[in-house]
């Protein structure tokens, strides 16, 4: 599947006919551009008359997923992210960011100035560099994953590219990268996956408003689960964690519903009482913040998979499609 322009893009998730059907447990591979279309591409840009609101987020999709009916849980795992420039583009923006006032969090101190840097991969392709305005060089390490990847929306709403929720959407979470499997509920036979939003670096939170925004030709495979009734928020698996994912604001109560989510999951997953599996959660557990600027905002609790005394999660689901990394993709 190959994109071009805008006319082969979408902005929201739901609504759409499915532009690419894969088959499950089969690797397809679909070019993913940047937040801003690929058009903001020096520092003298200007980024909100390139990609003005709502056109920012373009997303590739959706996708139908043959076998998987509305109710099931759809495995989609990335297999490997690939750079399609060797440049990304990070911004800061006036009245956005954590640390700006916004429409529901206004302030009265003067506004940020727009700023538009160019990071490049350095020599050894694992790091990013960009030149500061005293002429420094800063650098930062090539961390690749998928700030948006989801399916359409229950009940038929149609949602734009930036809000994340319980269909996933722009999560921001660092940990959905190369190697990650993110478990979510179809609401529509063939889920109608979405995914963009390709980032090369963010740290936690996404504080400045945009990652190092970067294209990616991406390689993934999807498997289709049972439904089972305590499924509600994204959950996420790598190699080594589970987790679950919340989607609300204010932050603290997107907490509660990646806490308690994997509580009950853990006690599902090994058998524990309710209280025993709170008490793992809450001596183990990681919290990381995917975004502070979206409509929503993100958090993500996981927990190592050694401490839980099981060897199979999720049907062994995560395990079988990491396997198809050693063959060739199908492109879509």
């Amino acid at each position: 599947m190959t994109s071009t322009g805008d006319g082969d893009f979408v902005f929201h998730l739901g609504g759409h006919t499915p532009r690419l059907t894969v088959p499950l447990s089969k690797a397809a591979t679909v070019f993913t551009e940047d937040c801003f279309s690929g058009k903001l591409t020096s520092s003298e840009g200007r980024p909100r008359e390139v990609a003005p609101y709502p056109k920012v987020n373009p997303l590739t999709g959706p996708i139908h997923v043959e076998g998987v009916k509305a109710g099931d849980i759809v495995a989609i795992h990335l297999l490997s992210l690939e750079p399609a420039r060797d440049w990304g583009v990070a911004t800061i923006s006036p009245d956005f960011g954590l640390l700006s006032g916004t429409r529901g969090n206004p302030n009265l101190q003067p506004a940020q100035d727009e700023r538009v840097w160019i990071w490049r991969f350095g020599p050894d392709r694992r790091t990013l560099v960009t030149q500061a305005a005293n002429g420094q060089t800063i650098s930062v390490p090539y961390r690749p994953f998928h700030g948006t990847l989801g399916v359409a929306p229950a009940h038929g709403e149609v949602r734009l590219g930036v809000v994340p929720g319980d269909f996933g959407g722009n999560l921001d979470i660092p940990d959905l990268g190369p190697g990650a499997t993110l478990y979510l509920r179809a609401n529509l036979d063939g889920a109608h996956v979405y995914i963009g939003d390709g980032h090369y670096a963010q740290g936690d939170g996404e504080i400045a408003g945009t990652a190092v925004e970067g294209a990616f030709h991406t390689t993934f495979a999807c498997e289709r689960l049972a439904a089972t009734d305590d499924f509600d928020w994204p959950r996420l698996e790598t190699d080594t964690h589970i987790g679950v994912i919340g989607c609300t604001r204010p932050v603290d109560d997107a907490c509660r519903i990646a806490v308690a989510g994997l509580v009950r999951w853990v006690g599902a997953i090994t058998g524990l009482p309710l209280m025993d599996a709170h008490q793992l959660v809450s001596q183990a557990c990681r919290l990381r913040i995917g975004n502070l600027v979206n409509p929503a905002f993100s958090v993500l609790c996981s927990i190592d998979k050694s401490l839980l005394g099981v060897s199979k999660l999720n049907e062994g689901a995560h395990d079988r499609l990491r396997a198809l990394g050693d063959g060739d993709p199908i492109p879509g």
